[in-house]
Parts: C-alpha cells; structure tokens; sequence
C-alpha cells in the first residue's frame, strides 16, 4: 500500500498524517424526480443563404428549358425545372430529379435571351 500520504502525496508539514490518508468522501448523486426538470428551450438559430440577384435573373429566364449546368463536381444536363435561394432543381430523365446548391455552380450553358 502506498504509505506516501493522499493520492500518492507526502502530506504537508504541521498537519496530522492521518486527515490525509483517508479517502474524500463519496458524492452522493442527485437525480431530480421527473417531474421537476426544466424542459429544454430550443434557442435559435440563424440560417444564411448568400444571394447572388443578377445570377437569379439569368436562371429565372431559362426556367423549363434544356442547359447545362457545371459544378465543382462535373456537368449535368437536363430541363431546369425550379429555383429556390439557395438551390435549383434539374430534372434529368423522367424520373430524376437533382437539387443542386447555387453555391456548387460554376457556371451554366443554356440558349440566349
């Protein structure tokens, strides 16, 4: 057995050696009945979406019509068939469709205005 005192510790000079041998006592622990506990506040929080005005324009007015669209992923084609403030839907095939981030485009082809 380790002799050196609490923890391992030589107990300091001027005090019994025997309030540092023994153990802290345990903590006791506290459970509160059910019905006494605070229910958790949702807080909020702030979504941010960077809007690019001119960039929306220009998709707005190839909406339901066949582009390409490049991503820092590769290239999609297909109809462009809805656009939000943070995304646009291509609908490629008949039964796909593809949620792409604005921020994930780098540029898209499509006929002029």
């Amino acid at each position: 057995m380790n002799n050196n005192g609490y923890y391992g510790y030589l107990p300091p000079a001027g005090y019994p050696p025997s309030s540092f041998y023994s153990a802290p006592p345990p903590a006791a622990a506290y459970h509160a009945p059910h019905a006494t506990r605070t229910p958790a506040v949702p807080q909020h929080v702030n979504y941010v979406t960077f809007v690019e005005p001119m960039f929306m324009e220009h998709l707005l007015k190839h909406k339901g019509t066949k582009m390409t669209v490049v991503t820092t992923a590769g290239k999609v084609e297909g109809i462009l068939s809805g656009i939000a403030a943070d995304h646009i839907q291509l609908t490629v095939g008949d039964n796909k469709a593809l949620h792409i981030r604005l921020a994930q485009v780098v540029y898209f082809e499509g006929v002029p205005y």
